[in-house]
């Protein structure tokens, strides 16, 4: 009896320790990830008009067709900025689909069998309406956690998800886990798209809101937690309403994977090597595994993750990051494309197609039509010296300006004008350049030369706060040192060019061997550096309390790019016309343009400086200016040139 006892009591023992003797019940997900699209469905460049294997959903979908068939336990998700970008975009906005049925976009995020998809800061850029035309018909949720409306906590889109959803474990067993999502936008949205937004909705900081549903998500028994932070990585001191949060909510407990975007960078990536708790080799921050997909369709983010059981619950034990690339630089092969999804896109792109090549003016009732080049137009060269491809968009938005201001207060008011080279490089890569031939102009010539879809904006300033603007945007280049031995790199690429402002109607130098006086954020680093000097209205000093009208776009106007001194209440006039379409109107005014600069600004260099060198298209070896010279072709692509401070004209 006592042997019988104790063979039962072994036996018992047995029983209860054999789930740890085996294996440990396991569940492998896939985790998917596109962001930044930018209407780049297509493997097509509508900027050039002609086909690309470096871009595209419609190739990216071949690797996710891959990994399916790898894993039955796999999850898609889009991070933003998805509707907006390019001519392919543009169309669709006006000509959106008929109420209730989807458009080109869902259907093939449908055709795809995406899980959910977060909200970018683009998707508000043409409005709460045009939006929701735009997402209508998705088969799944469309997700914004921090957008709420006015005076309350309401959320205002749908803030989260909790999907059901059938994996295979380790044993081959069906298991159901629950889900949770959650997806963020920058809260500068509204200063971006004010015109848009204001008094209708308001937008919570991404990181509180995370926490928020994070914890409403797990209480809710979400057994995984997947955020979509549409906003870039950077581990500054955290003051509140940041627009790149995303490292800030790896730290939030509960969080199983992170997509992030914005930045149009590439994570993991050694630009993030130097902040803290990223781990480049897993693809980890903060232990959490996180992508962030490049942009334009170029590369998938793939995100593994491991799941066990303990105690009945659900959590993850390991996971890691990567990227696939549409085009490996490494094989030069390509990703190809899926003929089922070029399919249903077909007759979105030929209407594209109609619309993009059709010449200035051809859509227009009653008035002048065409319109052309004498010479090519690009902007190889408009980061080191003053350029046409911006002076063009300075002096169409100046003609339009003189006309709705003409029968006002502000008539007589001098005016201004602010442009950028927004196609100028950087991290889009070497092809990311404005180059429009001679001869007669298209609508997608438009395009190329002003990328986004802004609307034309006055602000009254007065000239101490347009010299600040320019200190600003001064901090494009970096500082030039004369005792330096080795060549030194003109370019500061932590500075988007977009907030690169050249104002026409001023002429003025910008000495590069002082140091910035602003931060790339937009804060103030050196209150005693200037690095603007010489400033000149009609031959004069400029006055610090002369009043100006000066044109910009919405963008700029809201607050985009954290410029000194420009602030909505300073608007004396907003235009429903994109500048875009202002450019347009003048060319068709002109009939012939002579891109030929004036001018009115230029660089300053220190005596007895070596060799100062900056990247450009490889093309523009085949176009050089006085004191530039070719040097080499970078890895990346980029062609290197080498400034003579002398002959730089």
């Amino acid at each position: 009896m006592r042997f019988s006892f104790l063979k039962c009591t072994v036996f018992g023992m047995f029983v209860c320790l054999l789930p740890f003797l085996m294996d440990a019940q396991t569940i492998d997900v896939t985790v998917l990830a596109t962001s930044d699209l930018h209407n780049n469905y297509m493997d097509y460049d509508y900027f050039v008009d002609r086909p690309t294997d470096r871009t595209g959903l419609v190739r990216i979908a071949s690797e996710i067709k891959r990994q399916r068939s790898e894993n039955p336990n796999v999850l898609l998700f889009d991070n933003g900025d998805n509707i907006q970008g390019n001519p392919f975009g543009d169309y669709l906005s006006k000509n959106p689909p008929p109420l209730f049925q989807p458009g080109p976009i869902m259907r093939v995020m449908n055709v795809l069998q995406y899980d959910a998809m977060g909200l970018g800061n683009h998707e508000f850029n043409f409005g709460l309406e045009y939006l929701r035309q735009a997402t209508q018909g998705a088969r799944f949720p469309v997700i914004c956690s921090n957008v709420v409306k006015p005076g309350t906590d309401k959320p205002y889109f749908k803030p989260y998800a909790l999907l059901k959803r059938r994996f295979i474990d380790s044993a081959g067993e069906t298991q159901e886990l629950k889900v949770g999502v959650i997806a963020l936008v920058p809260p500068q949205i509204l200063a971006w798209d004010g015109m848009h937004l204001k008094g209708k909705i308001e937008v919570h900081d991404g990181y509180e809101a995370a926490e928020k549903y994070v914890e409403i998500l797990k209480s809710s028994g979400a057994d995984m937690v997947i955020v979509l932070a549409h906003s870039g990585i950077a581990d500054f001191a955290r003051k509140g309403g940041e627009e790149n949060f995303a490292w800030y909510v790896t730290s939030i407990p509960g969080v199983d994977a992170l997509i992030s975007g914005h930045s149009h960078m590439q994570f993991p990536g050694q630009g993030f090597a130097r902040i803290q708790g990223v781990d480049i080799p897993t693809g980890r921050i903060n232990g959490v595994p996180v992508v962030m997909p490049g942009n334009f369709g170029d590369n998938l983010g793939v995100i593994k993750v491991r799941f066990e059981r303990s105690g009945g619950n659900w959590r993850r034990v390991d996971g890691a990051g990567s990227l696939v690339p549409v085009y490996n630089a490494a094989t030069e092969q390509s990703l190809p494309p899926v003929r089922s999804l070029i399919d249903v896109l077909q007759p979105a792109h030929e209407a594209v197609l109609g619309y993009i090549r059709a010449p200035v003016g051809a859509s227009e009732e009653g008035g002048k039509t065409g319109g052309s080049l004498t010479a090519a137009l690009n902007s190889f060269y408009a980061l080191v010296h003053d350029d046409y491809s911006v002076q063009l968009i300075n002096e169409a938005q100046m003609w339009y300006a003189k006309k709705v201001l003409e029968h006002t207060e502000y008539g007589s008011l001098p005016m201004l004008s602010a442009a950028a080279p927004f196609k100028c490089g950087g991290r889009q890569g070497p092809n990311y350049f404005t180059n429009v031939s001679a001869g007669p102009l298209a609508i997608k010539n438009m395009a190329d030369i002003y990328v986004y879809s802004n609307t034309v904006i006055v602000l009254k300033m007065k000239g101490a706060e347009i010299r600040e603007w320019l200190e600003r945007s001064a901090g494009q280049f970096r500082q030039i040192r004369s005792n330096e031995s080795g060549p030194q790199e003109l370019i500061n690429w932590g500075f988007p060019t977009y907030l690169f402002d050249v104002i026409d109607g001023l002429t003025y130098d910008i000495d590069v061997s002082q140091p910035p006086r602003y931060n790339d954020d937009g804060s103030l680093r050196d209150p005693e550096a200037h690095r603007i000097v010489n400033v000149q209205f009609n031959a004069a000093p400029l006055e610090d309390d002369r009043e100006f009208a000066i044109v910009t776009n919405n963008y700029r106007a809201y607050g985009g790019g954290n410029f000194p001194g420009i602030d909505p209440e300073k608007i004396i006039y907003a235009s429903p016309d994109e500048n875009r379409q202002v450019i347009l109107h003048y060319i068709e005014e002109k009939q012939e343009i002579t891109p030929v600069s004036d001018g009115n600004w230029r660089l300053l260099f220190p005596v007895g400086v070596g060799t100062i060198t900056f990247p450009s298209s490889p093309l523009a070896q085949d176009n050089l200016i006085p004191g530039v010279t070719f040097d080499s072709l970078n890895a990346d692509g980029f062609g290197i040139y080498t400034i003579d401070p002398v002959l730089l004209q």
